[in-house]
């Protein structure tokens, strides 16, 4: 079985380990740094002497192993390196999870269903169906409460049974002895995973948003630089926001819904005036079809006395009014789309307006 200096020190990131054996890119080492994906936790990279480790992963039998570019020779011992800024980043991530979930259980009742942790964000998938927004940034400042008070963070194997007596708020899904994990003042709870020494070094937290998941609501979170990348993202956006409507940032929603309101406002009027324009059209054509100034839709609604009478924009949009199988003929001899009924068809053209006008007018 490998030994797994992981757990005796998280902040390893070099040992020396004897390869016990390596074929199709899959080597098992007697010792190891690396540790295997598991707890929504990805799986370490790294350096295995002069192969690149690009995934790590539990076999069936609990053995760690190690996927490399190249070869490795059997019985030799070889300098293991960690790509520690990968692993440093999910163990923050991680560790920042636990509180957070720690925090939802014990102040909100919310348990935590699932976890992921991702390259700039991480997921928790509750048990609620529901869950308001200022619960969950209630959560985001408790969990930066905590963060700034510098939280120990330690990990300990225990019997089952003495496991099981504390009734934590996870089951515990391993049989044997069972790995847990302190959060000073905050939690106990049974994981394998890797974790930081303290909350202190998680740095901050952000809450992203929400999403609905098979029935639950997954919560988004970020930590650390993530989160101060995606503050700094923010803040940059309200000044540019700021500057662009001479608004100081409270300003801001109004401003934008004012300007919505006008933006619709003028689109009203621009469809009235389209309208007028569709019916000076109409009034001045007597032919059976033209290529319109205004789009096709606003034809529509419209009384129109000359049937058939095909109009067509500069869009590749175009309205019929007459018989539904004259349509149909249309759009068997040439490259239309669309349909309709009652004597009305709305649909698309391709080609240039004119060759398709000129075709059109002698089908009609």
């Amino acid at each position: 079985m490998t030994e797994k200096l992981y757990y005796a020190d998280g902040y390893l990131r070099e040992a020396d380990a004897t390869v016990i054996s390596s074929v199709d890119g899959k080597v098992i080492l007697d010792r190891t740094i690396f540790y295997p994906e598991g707890g929504g936790q990805p799986g370490d990279r790294g350096m295995i002497g002069p192969c690149r480790v690009t995934d790590t992963q539990k076999g069936e039998d609990g053995t760690v192993v190690h996927y490399i570019d190249g070869t490795l020779e059997a019985g030799k011992s070889y300098r293991l390196s960690l790509d520690w800024e990968h692993r440093y980043h999910y163990m923050m991530e991680h560790s920042a999870q636990h509180l957070i979930s720690s925090l939802l259980f014990h102040e909100s009742s919310i348990g935590t269903v699932a976890v992921h942790q991702g390259e700039d964000s991480f997921t928790i998938e509750t048990d609620k169906g529901e869950i308001d927004d200022d619960v969950l940034l209630m959560i985001a400042h408790r969990a930066q409460e905590e963060i700034n008070k510098g939280r120990r963070i330690w990990q300990e194997t225990v019997s089952h049974e003495a496991a099981e007596s504390l009734h934590m708020r996870r089951s515990i899904k391993v049989q044997g002895n069972v790995m847990l994990v302190h959060i000073e003042g905050n939690d106990i709870v049974a994981c394998g995973g890797v974790h930081l020494a303290s909350t202190s070094e998680i740095g901050t937290v952000e809450y992203e948003g929400k999403e609905r998941l098979r029935g639950h609501v997954r919560t988004i979170w970020k930590c650390g630089p993530d989160a101060e990348k995606a503050r700094n993202a923010r803040k940059a956006l309200v000044d540019s926001l700021s500057a662009r409507l001479s608004a100081t940032p409270d300003q801001i929603l109004p401003s934008v819904e004012r300007l919505l309101r006008e933006n619709n406002d003028e689109k009203r009027k621009v469809k009235a005036m389209e309208r007028e324009i569709g019916g000076c059209l109409l009034a001045a054509n007597r032919e059976k079809a033209f290529l319109s100034s205004v789009p096709v839709s606003a034809y529509e609604g419209l009384d129109v006395k000359e049937r058939p009478l095909l109009i067509v924009d500069n869009d590749g949009h175009l309205i019929f009014f007459g018989p539904d199988e004259d349509f149909r003929r249309l759009r068997q001899s040439l490259p239309v789309k669309g349909g309709g009924r009652g004597g009305m068809s709305r649909g698309s053209y391709q080609g240039t307006p004119g060759d398709f006008l000129e075709k059109a007018l002698g089908l009609l």
